[in-house]
């Protein structure tokens, strides 16, 4: 499906850290093919048949988490209205999302391309997102903001240091027609804006589909692929014109000290659930109390 000057990285290429590593530089994405299991992919799906009716519930019209339900917790919520609806939070719906959180297919490239092991590593926000005809998403991002999250290598020493990158696990075939993410490969280096946000000085534009921008180009993917790439590229969705609804999740990893884009709090449930190296990510700075008052030291207050 795709053009041969695609990022793409196969199977058998994920071992290659030098020719990852250079692409994602150069381009500031890649496609990682096969990257979920089918298996894995219907389940997520199943999840997804089972609450896309809150995506018409024309009786709580939501703008943003406004008039939002609660299925546990993952809450619905919308970032501007044709974008569809987003199940926030959505690692907290089971095992199979849990999975994500450290997929063998992307984390160590993203604890590469972060400095894990300097910086950590925190999950930013989680969301399954279904959009149907007409939805979109407007251009945003881009690498002349100075906002932490926007970083790509260290200033002084050219290590790596990215701020935030976004993985995207599509759950169905995204194609022409079916809305999708766009990337204007390379914006990652710009120190300009595109002009269609320095038009109105907005960051975010959300009052038409970034497809429609110049430079950029949609990112057709099948379902069980990945797209991953850092959020200080310019990017945003082209609009959706196919019947049916397009369906993917979205995992966005950043430095531990990036706070949790919404303020979800891990469940204990979910803390119970994982692995060691899971809940270093999910709760990458662990609250800290003062002990019970019956275990304080002698003469302490």
């Amino acid at each position: 499906m795709q053009a041969n000057d695609e990022p793409i990285i196969r199977p058998q290429d994920r071992g290659d850290l030098e020719l990852v590593d250079y692409l994602f530089e150069l381009y500031g994405y890649l496609i990682l093919k096969e990257a979920v299991a089918p298996s894995d992919v219907a389940e997520m799906n199943a999840w997804a048949d089972e609450h896309q009716h809150l995506l018409a519930d024309a009786d709580r019209p939501q703008q943003g988490h406004e008039n939002s339900r609660w299925i546990g917790h993952v809450e619905t919520h919308t970032y501007s209205g044709p974008d569809g609806i987003n199940f926030q939070n959505i690692v907290e719906a089971g095992p199979v999302f849990e999975g994500h959180i450290d997929h063998p297919t992307w984390t160590p490239h993203i604890r590469r391309f972060i400095d894990a092991e300097k910086n950590g590593l925190s999950l930013h926000e989680t969301l399954l997102n279904i959009r149907g005809q007409g939805g979109y998403i407007g251009i945003h991002s881009g690498g002349h903001l100075s906002i932490p999250y926007m970083s790509f290598r260290h200033p002084n020493t050219g290590a790596w240091m990215v701020g935030q990158i976004n993985v995207i696990t599509a759950l169905t075939d995204i194609g022409p027609g079916d809305g999708a993410t766009t990337i204007i490969r390379g914006s990652h280096k710009s120190a300009l804006p595109h002009p269609k946000q320095a038009e109105k000085n907005l960051v975010y534009r959300s009052d038409e589909a970034a497809g429609v921008a110049m430079g950029m180009k949609e990112m057709y993917i099948d379902k069980g692929d990945v797209l991953m790439f850092t959020d200080a590229i310019t990017h945003g969705s082209a609009q959706r014109t196919n019947p049916g609804f397009r369906r993917m999740v979205l995992y966005r990893y950043s430095p531990r000290w990036i706070r949790e884009r919404f303020h979800y709090q891990p469940s204990e449930r979910l803390l119970a659930n994982l692995t060691e190296a899971q809940r270093t990510i999910v709760q990458p700075l662990s609250p800290r109390r003062p002990p019970p008052r019956g275990l304080c030291r002698a003469g302490a207050p």
